[in-house]
């Protein structure tokens, strides 16, 4: 793979499975230095263990972390510094979703979606930025679901806020010359690599996406040599599923 990011300090966010640990694989296979967090230990160590062997950069560091722990942001953002050095691109992957509706939500519940979906990543995001460089990137995974509701109104309404903070941080950060971008996924497999399922709402392929499929976004809007005039976008990855369409409409 093309070292697109060789000398690149990364932060991935929620790289323990799925989407996140595609991001971190991916950015490692394109000569990155990569630092990831989840607050499954156990996760961390497997993935960790998996990008030492396709690792292309010079440095990796793999954290147990709750971005809940707000309090702990900088602690952690030290080690970081000292480890590896100021981040270059800045991933806030990490989220939950309770699949709950609005009348089974509990306080409880709609504490911990908002600190970990939307407030860890906009402290971890202050505290990143304060030592970014310009040409920087920062990229938010959003969802669909901010827009098309799913009847998880915890989830969708945290997304919601992620889309309404990369507008307003895009704008902050213009005039360091540091990108903020969001991807919107559809329906992704998040526990394979290969062969989604079927999925028949989706337009393109009559199928879900793949974790890849979100890291490959992810590798363009962070390449400021390809989407270095783009910001302020969220970006749909869904294979249409995102577009409006009629009910009587058939396709």
């Amino acid at each position: 793979m093309e070292q697109t990011f060789k000398n690149k300090n990364v932060l991935v966010s929620g790289a323990g499975k799925g989407i996140g640990k595609d991001i971190a694989l991916a950015f490692a296979k394109s000569g990155a230095d990569v630092v990831f967090f989840d607050k499954d230990k156990e996760k961390v160590k497997a993935v960790a263990a998996e990008i030492k062997k396709i690792h292309t950069g010079k440095k990796l560091l793999a954290e147990a972390f709750d971005i809940t722990k707000i309090n702990r942001i900088e602690e952690f953002l030290k080690r970081v510094e000292t480890e590896i050095g100021n981040i270059d691109i800045l991933i806030n992957n990490i989220g939950v979703g309770l699949v709950k509706r609005f009348s089974e939500t509990t306080s409880d519940d709609f504490d911990l979606v908002l600190a970990t979906n939307f407030k860890g990543p906009f402290f971890l995001t202050q505290k990143v930025t304060e030592k970014m460089k310009e040409g920087s990137s920062i990229i938010f995974i959003s969802s669909i679901h901010a827009s098309h509701p799913s009847l998880d109104p915890t989830y969708d309404a945290s997304k919601a806020a992620i889309n309404s903070f990369v507008a307003n941080l895009s704008l902050e950060l213009a005039k360091r010359k540091i990108r903020v971008n969001a991807i919107a996924p559809g329906h992704i497999d998040v526990e394979i690599d290969s062969k989604p399922r079927r999925q028949s709402d989706v337009p393109l392929g009559k199928k879900a996406g793949l974790p890849q499929d979100i890291a490959n976004a992810c590798l363009f809007l962070a390449d400021k040599s390809k989407a270095g005039y783009i910001t302020a976008v969220v970006l749909p990855v869904t294979g249409g599923l995102h577009i409006p369409i009629a009910k009587d409409i058939k396709f």
